[in-house]
């Protein structure tokens, strides 16, 4: 009784959860022959621009890239050698003129968390670069200056945490963005309940309370 309230309660809301993991391996379709991403979806080799359509999910996510020091064009795609990660996005524009900037949209009036990132440098050493993870058109949620890479084991830096908005988290890094790439963006797309299923979670936690006191 009490598992079928709670299912009835929170099953509106739970349906429309999404999670998932942006991971540039290949042969996953990443890969546009435009350079803007905005093309076919071609098989991925090295200089190689990351398709727009990549990591979108159909009304729940859309995932947009952009080298923010070139006009009107997509990160690019590398395959190894930043540190251990196999397939990376990243910026042309060599180190010290190089922005990159990830946007995850969520669509339908849904919530995005990210939790999880790597960043590698090339060719398996370490490398500066400036971070930021933000709410698009909102507020510096986390931000760090300083080395990645090149920790033992030739690992990349992981970068963990909790950065939640509706309007979008926006990942950028510059300057390098050309030697230091991302992979295995994780993250999560919530529902927010309406008020009606407030009020349904409200009942049926109400009704637990009344069938709990009837046994006692």
């Amino acid at each position: 009784m009490k598992k079928t309230l709670m299912a009835l309660a929170l099953g509106g809301a739970a349906a429309l959860a999404q999670a998932g993991v942006i991971d540039f391996n290949p042969p996953a379709p990443v890969c546009s022959d435009a350079a803007n991403g905005n093309g076919s979806i071609v098989g991925c080799a090295n200089y190689g621009s990351i398709a727009q359509s990549y990591g979108d999910v159909p009304g729940v996510l859309d995932v947009q890239y952009s080298a923010l020091r070139a006009h009107d064009t997509s990160l690019s795609w590398w395959d190894g050698d930043y540190n251990t990660l196999r397939g990376v996005a990243w910026a042309v524009g060599g180190d010290g003129n190089s922005a990159a900037q990830i946007d995850l949209l969520p669509l339908n009036g849904m919530a995005v968390t990210v939790t999880h990132f790597d960043l590698g440098s090339y060719p398996n050493n370490m490398r500066g670069t400036h971070l930021t993870v933000s709410a698009v058109g909102g507020p510096v949620l986390f931000s760090y200056d300083g080395n990645v890479g090149g920790l033992p084991g030739n690992m990349p830096s992981s970068f963990d945490g909790s950065w939640t908005s509706l309007s979008g988290i926006r990942i950028e890094w510059h300057d390098s963005a050309y030697n230091v790439g991302i992979d295995n963006i994780t993250y999560a797309v919530n529902a927010i309940p309406e008020p009606s299923t407030w009020l349904m979670l409200a009942l049926g936690l109400g009704a637990i309370g009344i069938a709990a006191r009837r046994r006692s």
